[in-house]
């Protein structure tokens, strides 16, 4: 089983199909691949859809627009860039959700294409995402495995294996006949309190956390708000949400808004009471640590398997405007990996997997997933 990573400068829109057929070239029988675009290119996806069903035919494949691409020899943001994978091994089906599909529409084309199996889904929808239409997934399709990365500039686009380009409100692709990867993910932030119970809730407003006016709560936060700040602007404050006792992973909210005579604060419908809520702020320090604590992870799990590709998918937040040097955290990868395959894409949102075969949209997120072969 073979994967082959690139980053190709994109000087003319009609210029891909070469250095794609080479690519191919360097992987026998391919099954699937991903293209990430950034750049002013990303408002010319159906000709680069055109050229990559000409340079990989018959290969299922997404294109993706995307903030900036990444591989193992770095990052690209914001310039023209034309990033990817390409992989042998396994069976690659293409995946549609329809603009005014209903919230169901996901998990019925996940069930319709995997069934029972074990299988692999690697979503990019568009900015409109709904996290409504992960609901349920694990009790429908308890062997799949779904993460993603919300697009940037418009809609991805699918090639299908007979060379049709389709596109929709999430397009992605189901990996059956190989082995799931392993997943980690992590936030770019630091907490300024405990996380604690949410006690009552209305209309997305959070009240009350662990028997204390929500507002009071972010007001104790200051010392930490006045540190983060420290020499710039005041830091925004970001809520942390993680589910009930015993697992403390947690997904990034934004505080929407306060309101003085309640006391409390807008987070929206993700804060549920039972729920523990925690105060951030973005942390380059934070982000560095998390994600070198993901790749030490996922080595350890892969212990006697043969790895053979990543995908990273990391928010448009955590690249040089969080760190303030190019190229940290594929800096961060290649230490850890070496010269492993890897391709990412830097995204409006993240989706990783959550517990029991659920996945959750994250922010300001990176999500690392390692496939590898049975030693």
């Amino acid at each position: 089983m073979a994967a082959r990573s690139f980053n190709i400068p994109i000087t003319s829109i009609d210029g891909l199909v070469r250095p794609l057929a080479a690519i191919r070239g360097d992987v026998p029988t391919p099954s699937g691949g991903l293209v990430f675009i950034s750049g002013a290119p990303t408002q010319e996806l159906g000709p680069i859809a055109d050229q990559v069903r000409v340079a990989w035919k018959g290969v299922p494949a997404c294109i993706v627009p995307a903030a900036g691409v990444l591989t193992e020899r770095g990052e690209v943001e914001g310039a023209p860039a034309c990033g990817g994978m390409l992989w042998s091994g396994g069976k690659v089906v293409p995946l549609v959700v329809n603009d005014g599909a209903p919230p169901s529409a996901l998990r019925d084309a996940i069930v319709e294409i995997a069934g029972t199996r074990s299988a692999t889904v690697i979503l990019f929808p568009r900015s409109d995402f709904s996290p409504d239409m992960l609901d349920g997934l694990g009790a429908a399709a308890p062997g799949v495995r779904l993460f993603g990365a919300g697009t940037v500039g418009g809609p991805a686009l699918t090639v299908t294996a007979s060379g049709e380009v389709k596109r929709g409100r999430a397009v992605g692709l189901v990996l059956l006949g190989s082995a799931p990867p392993l997943v980690e993910s992590s936030a770019a932030c630091r907490l300024l309190s405990p996380l604690r119970r949410i006690d009552e809730t209305s209309g997305g407003m959070v009240l009350s956390i662990d028997g204390t006016p929500a507002l009071d709560l972010l007001s104790s936060c200051a010392p930490g708000l006045r540190d983060a700040g420290a020499g710039g602007p005041p830091p925004v404050v970001f809520a942390a949400l993680a589910d009930g006792e015993g697992d403390d992973r947690y997904v990034i909210r934004p505080v929407r808004g306060i309101d003085p005579g309640r006391r409390g604060i807008l987070v929206g419908a993700d804060a549920r009471p039972g729920m523990r809520l925690a105060f951030a702020v973005r942390d380059a320090a934070a982000a560095r640590a998390g994600l070198e604590a993901s790749a030490r992870s996922l080595a350890q799990q892969a212990l006697g398997a043969a790895p053979r590709f990543a995908i990273y998918l990391t928010c448009a937040g955590r690249g040089q405007g969080l760190y303030g040097a190019p190229d940290v955290e594929a800096r961060i990868l290649r230490h850890r990996f070496g010269d492993l395959p890897i391709a990412g894409m830097h995204a409006a949102f993240e989706i990783t997997p959550w517990s029991s075969g659920e996945s959750r949209v994250a922010l300001y997120t990176g999500v690392l997933a390692l496939f590898r072969s049975p030693s």
